[in-house]
């Protein structure tokens, strides 16, 4: 896949969730399948959080200096920021195994570690050994689903992630679960999933826990796919992700009837394009029109083309695809494409700065202010996205800035070739993505 996003991992933000428990069966609207097909699974924060990182009664993320710059050191790609997994029971019989796997809306294929694998990276519990789920069948190369190269008479797969990573081995066909209180027990069962069993991994960081990736990209073989088209099934699902440091709380990976109401929602459609070399690319973009800092739209210098056309996915002269703005919550932090970043950043440099918040240094940061006191957070700006048929996304300053002992540093990345909306930058806002609809609907929520 053509996506070049190593500015990412530049931004030292230490934050690992790990939404695995889910819901005891309680009332309908919390947890156990619904007769229409819904059901939804809890999502819980990681105890790792508060070794790193508090949140205070303003709602501004303070990272401990010395976990952020040590854990963040190593060389490896991609952002080390919040991360969302959800628990999975894989194949039946003596081979079923529960795995925490990456909530990725980027990526069409579900795919995990399985035996063999050569250089395993740490997880738990083990790599899952299809040889002795009674369920598991290897997909074969005359299937519609394989794309070259082949291995034997297997279906092979590839796939790279936004972040870096990769992960190769053949494809399988099986039996998933997602279990209500993290046990045995089946709150719902979907059955004929494609998955891709990785025997080769380089560059994901699993945090010793993470066993690979939950795909619920829009096409197929995707988990919403594989429910919308296979099983006939309601093909929305939605999510509200919540910061760190509120133990508190908790939220909701809701699929099918169990979707919240949408009518107080805006929406926006989905724009169906994959362009990219990798078949299991398939993220949902969105037509961004513009960008506004302090309710004051972004205008790019003169000479440049205007803000909605350096947003577009476009195709440059060598025959690469570039550009469009895609929602990811596998991604840590937004990323926008450079020449609308720089424009941004001069936005807010000149805001911040007129708040007497002098710019300073810091290493791993792109721009940050020092100095910042309770009076100044409260003038802060708001960064908003304007979509198409006039929905806007408003980012507040608690997910655009984190503390870093006493600088305040914008979490906002440049891009060389796409813009994320990524997860901090989600918190606390509904998405519905509804697949059959081709529309994604989002609203503020606590």
């Amino acid at each position: 896949m053509e996506l070049d996003t190593h500015a990412l991992a530049f931004l030292p933000l230490v934050l690992v969730a790990s939404l695995a428990t889910f819901l005891q069966p309680a009332a309908a609207n919390d947890g156990t399948p619904r007769p229409g097909g819904g059901f939804s699974l809890r999502l819980v924060p990681y105890g790792g959080w508060n070794s790193t990182m508090h949140v205070d009664g303003g709602g501004f993320l303070h990272l401990n200096e010395q976990a952020a710059t040590t854990a963040l050191r190593p060389h490896v790609h991609g952002p080390r920021g919040l991360t969302y997994s959800v628990a999975t029971t894989v194949g039946t019989g003596s081979g079923r195994r529960t795995y925490d796997l990456v909530l990725d809306t980027v990526s069409s294929l579900t795919w995990m570690q399985c035996m063999p694998i050569a250089h395993p990276f740490p997880q738990i519990p083990p790599p899952f050994n299809p040889e002795i789920s009674s369920s598991f069948r290897r997909v074969s190369r005359r299937s519609d689903l394989c794309h070259k190269p082949y291995r034997g008479t297997d279906c092979e797969f590839r796939v790279n992630r936004l972040d870096g990573a990769h992960a190769s081995g053949v494809l399988g066909n099986e039996t998933f679960a997602f279990a209500n209180d993290g046990g045995a027990a089946a709150a719902a069962e979907v059955r004929g999933v494609v998955f891709g069993c990785a025997h080769t991994t380089t560059g994901f960081l699993s945090h010793g826990v993470l066993a690979g990736v939950l795909g619920l990209g829009k096409q197929t073989p995707s988990l919403i796919w594989t429910r919308l088209h296979q099983h006939g099934q309601d093909g929305r699902f939605s999510y509200c992700l919540f910061g760190p440091g509120r133990p508190d709380r908790h939220g909701f990976l809701r699929f099918g009837a169990d979707v919240s109401a949408t009518g107080h929602m805006k929406s926006t459609k989905i724009l169906f394009m994959r362009f990219t070399t990798d078949p299991h690319f398939s993220g949902y973009f969105v037509s961004v029109l513009g960008v506004s800092v302090a309710d004051k739209a972004l205008v790019p210098p003169p000479g440049q083309r205007q803000m909605s056309i350096l947003l577009r996915r476009h195709r440059s002269h060598d025959g690469r695809w570039y550009g469009g703005c895609l929602i990811d919550p596998g991604t840590s932090t937004t990323a926008i494409t450079q020449p609308v970043y720089h424009v941004l950043e001069h936005a807010v440099v000149e805001h911040v700065t007129r708040l007497g918040l002098p710019l300073v240094k810091r290493d791993g940061y792109r721009l940050c202010f020092s100095g910042a006191t309770q009076a100044a957070l409260e003038y802060l700006p708001t960064v908003t996205l304007r979509f198409e048929e006039g929905a806007e996304l408003v980012i507040r300053p608690q997910q655009l800035f984190v503390f870093v002992q006493h600088d305040i540093c914008l979490t906002v990345v440049p891009s060389k070739d796409i813009t994320i909306i990524g997860a901090m930058q989600q918190v606390d806002t509904r998405f519905v993505y509804d697949i059959a609809a081709g529309k994604i609907q989002f609203a503020p929520e606590k």
